[in-house]
């Protein structure tokens, strides 16, 4: 997948990979066990209980949150094999929470947890894999695995996997059929999973029969009559240009056409309009409708992140956590 995109489509770059606290397992239980039985029996030696613990640390569920007691237990757990803790102690490391950042452990549990089967390890492999991290960029094993993923019911991968095929990447031909079906399986699945609201949003997008999914999602709303919104546009207003500059990137009642979409929110963003801001920085980043330039494209980030933009701010803290940006150097561009 591509690089930190906006929060809209992707978290896109890293569902499964960029929020760590949900990757741990959630209890099915109607009545889980209380704090201290668990401990009890992680005491005792329980892996099960061990992984329960470190997520419930992690979680901050009944005890004081406590990262570093989080990847006590889960390495606990790891140790006797248990994939669900390899998993979510793999992510500790990735991010260096709990435990000091090192990519190369973490690729190493997160590599013993997917052989083992845990689709959420799967998918977050198969995006090393993708993105080079910790692990040779290998287009075929970032497959591998994220079909591994999804063909075991993974949201994380299904969507992954559904993304890769919507733009034809990773050596996929591009191919909607393909990537509504895999949307479509995560889709029907809980909402607090990792990759179901990405994918629900993703089939909106692609309207017609799949417009049953806009309304299990947060979409943008009505846009107004195309003429009316060219004509502020052209007018000046900023929120109009942002506007028909998310409907060119989308397809939204025009033809789908990303200069066009990068074109209008140059526009908002020449006159300090956050959103486009944040939107034209993804696709400098990216390269997409525009050349790529990931130093225009940061710089777009840092304005709109100065504003208060949320998906800006997310993008960079992405980044951050995968070393690609220091967020601090935001303040050198901005006074350029």
């Amino acid at each position: 997948m591509e690089g930190p995109t906006g929060t809209l489509a992707r978290v896109v770059m890293w569902v499964g990979l960029a929020a760590l606290a949900c990757s741990a397992q959630a209890s099915g239980a109607d009545k889980p066990p209380s704090f201290e039985g668990v401990q009890a029996a992680a005491k005792a030696g329980s892996a099960e209980a061990e992984n329960d613990l470190g997520n419930r640390y992690l979680q901050g569920a009944g005890v004081a949150r406590d990262e570093v007691q989080a990847a006590i237990w889960y390495r606990k757990a790891a140790e006797q094999g248990y994939a669900p803790a390899q998993s979510a102690l793999g992510g500790l490391y990735l991010h260096g929470v709990g435990v000091p950042r090192d990519a190369m452990q973490a690729s190493d549990w997160i590599h013993k947890a997917a052989e083992q089967g845990e689709a959420l390890a799967q998918s977050d492999l198969g995006m090393m894999y993708l993105k080079g991290i910790a692990v040779p960029q290998d287009d075929a094993q970032a497959i591998l695995w994220l079909r591994k993923a999804a063909e075991q019911g993974s949201p994380a991968g299904q969507y992954n996997l559904a993304s890769l095929y919507q733009r034809g990447g990773a050596g996929l031909a591009e191919d909607d059929a393909e990537a509504i079906r895999w949307y479509v399986k995560a889709a029907v699945q809980a909402a607090s999973q990792l990759g179901v609201r990405q994918s629900r949003q993703k089939l909106c997008e692609y309207r017609g029969e799949n417009s049953v999914w806009c309304s299990e999602v947060d979409t943008p709303g009505a846009f107004g009559p195309v003429d009316d919104l060219v004509a502020a546009a052209e007018g000046g207003d900023a929120k109009a240009q942002s506007a028909l500059g998310d409907m060119y990137q989308r397809g939204l009642g025009v033809q789908k056409d990303a200069t066009q979409s990068a074109d209008w929110y140059s526009k908002a963003a020449a006159s300090g309009y956050a959103p486009a801001q944040a939107m034209l920085g993804y696709m400098y980043y990216e390269g997409i409708g525009v050349p790529k330039d990931t130093d225009a494209g940061l710089s777009l980030y840092c304005k709109a992140a100065a504003q208060g933009n949320s998906r800006a701010r997310a993008n960079l803290e992405i980044m951050r956590i995968y070393g690609q940006f220091d967020p601090k150097e935001c303040s050198v561009r901005l006074a350029r």
